[in-house]
């Protein structure tokens, strides 16, 4: 039999386990949520409240209320801010118009031929009519390239109306092509690029000006030369406003046949390429002897002599040679010339630049003027104490660059006139000045002459008395 003891243990045991039973039931049902106790109810309900309330909150009207009075205030900033961009605008284009009304503009554009040759010893155009060309030269590239700009082009042909820029490209001298290493040559060749393209853009010619110098005769680098301008005439092909000029100025003991040993290997270079480009050849002792040249020239088509001049060193001699090789029928381009002194210092020789002019006007040269840059030498155009290298005012220009600027207003180079007014006036006071002192040196050779005469009246009115006292004496002699 089953003692009580047992039976107890067995009930306890069975209660244990129904209630183990009940709350794992119960614990599944509340995690699933399928039972709710009577103390959630009023939880429940005080939830749903505040749910039902939320609605009414008054953050959004808060929020609202921001959004809208930010629209005021930006509203009334950004007025403010307009109103002074305008005024910013209105200062700025006030400036842009002062500046460009300071600017010095001749008012003319010269004319664009489209492709050039050479016939009967002048320039010409594709029709035959004569072309004349006249611009400037720059200094050399590697020491002033900031003139030599897409920028400083265009101001050129717009403001001074010149239809040429004269590329100086140094050969041997300081960062020259030959001497500055391969980094440098490619920098030169890069500005070269651009002032082409921009003479281009411009309706403007354009010369590469092989600049020897200090080397004087160019065979020292003609290797160089040669794959300098198959190079550039190669890419160049296409433009008809790009001009070789194939050395600067041979001088020292250099000959016109080492020149044309050296143009005659430079040339087909060029010609294989392009047969009908313009092509400048250097003359000896600085590109001013042209007799040379004419004993014997080069045997190519499109060729043209260079013939370099300053004005207050080269005068009258000079323009008796290049007058007499121009009657010849040789053809002459003054590819550098100034109204200083040779050596580019200097200040400028009015009278002889009037008489310079009057050949240039005459033939109708074409002329490039030395030289775009603001060095301080009396040669530069600019004045050495401008820092604008495009768009000029005429008091930043150099005594040289004004009186250039006053002969293209003038049309002094494409006009039948000899000389402006203002140069009239300047020789007619000094011929006048030279017809005082013609008048004096005569009046003191006349007054000279007169006293003369009145002292050889005297002798001979002394001698005629020496002679009647003489007499006299003899007679009182005689008497006695």
């Amino acid at each position: 039999m089953v003692s009580k003891k047992q039976r107890f243990r067995t009930v306890v045991l069975i209660i244990i386990l129904a209630a183990a039973i009940v709350g794992g039931v119960f614990g599944i049902s509340y995690y699933k949520g399928g039972v709710t106790f009577p103390w959630q109810v009023a939880v429940g309900e005080s939830d749903d409240k505040v749910a039902a309330q939320e609605p009414e909150t008054t953050e959004p009207k808060l929020v609202i209320q921001e959004k809208e009075k930010t629209p005021e205030v930006s509203e009334s900033v950004q007025q403010e801010e307009t109103a002074e961009v305008e005024n910013i605008k209105e200062e700025a284009s006030e400036d842009e118009t002062e500046n460009a009304s300071d600017v010095a503009t001749v008012g003319t554009k010269l004319d664009y031929y489209g492709a050039l040759s050479v016939e009967d010893g002048r320039l010409v155009d594709s029709d035959g009519n004569p072309a004349q060309l006249v611009g400037v030269s720059t200094h050399g590239l590697s020491w002033f390239p900031e003139f030599v700009t897409a920028d400083s082009i265009k101001a050129l042909r717009d403001n001074w109306g010149v239809n040429v820029v004269r590329l100086a490209m140094y050969t041997s001298d300081y960062n020259g092509y030959c001497v500055g290493g391969a980094d440098n040559q490619n920098a030169l060749k890069d500005t070269i690029d651009e002032a082409v393209k921009a003479a281009t853009d411009n309706d403007m010619y354009v010369i590469l000006d092989w600049h020897i110098l200090n080397d004087s005769n160019p065979n020292e680098y003609k290797s160089e030369a040669i794959q300098f301008f198959g190079e550039m005439v190669r890419k160049y092909e296409s433009n008809e406003n790009v001009i070789y000029e194939i050395c600067n100025e041979p001088n020292g003991d250099t000959t016109w046949s080492d020149i044309k040993e050296y143009a005659d290997e430079v040339i087909p270079v060029i010609r294989n390429v392009d047969e009908d480009a313009l092509i400048l050849v250097g003359t000896p002792k600085w590109s001013s002897d042209v007799e040379a040249v004419l004993e014997d020239p080069l045997e190519y088509d499109n060729i043209m002599y260079t013939y370099h001049f300053y004005g207050a060193t080269h005068k009258s001699s000079a323009r008796n040679q290049l007058t007499a090789a121009l009657d010849e029928g040789l053809p002459v381009f003054i590819s550098e010339y100034g109204f200083v002194s040779a050596d580019g210092n200097g200040s400028v020789d009015k009278r002889e630049a009037v008489k310079w002019m009057e050949v240039m006007s005459e033939y109708k040269l074409s002329s490039c003027i030395w030289n775009l840059s603001n060095k301080d030498e009396g040669s530069a155009l600019i004045d050495a104490s401008s820092d604008k290298t495009a768009d000029f005012a005429y008091d930043e220009l150099s005594a040289q660059g004004q009186y250039f600027f006053d002969l293209l207003e003038e049309e002094a180079y494409t006009s039948d006139s000899e000389v402006s007014d203002a140069d009239e006036e300047s020789e007619s006071e000094e011929e006048s000045i030279e017809s005082d002192k013609s008048k004096k040196i005569t009046d003191a050779k006349e007054k000279e002459k007169t006293l003369k005469d009145s002292e050889k009246s005297v002798e001979d009115e002394t001698d005629s008395d020496k002679n009647s006292s003489k007499k006299t004496s003899n007679s009182r002699k005689n008497n006695r």
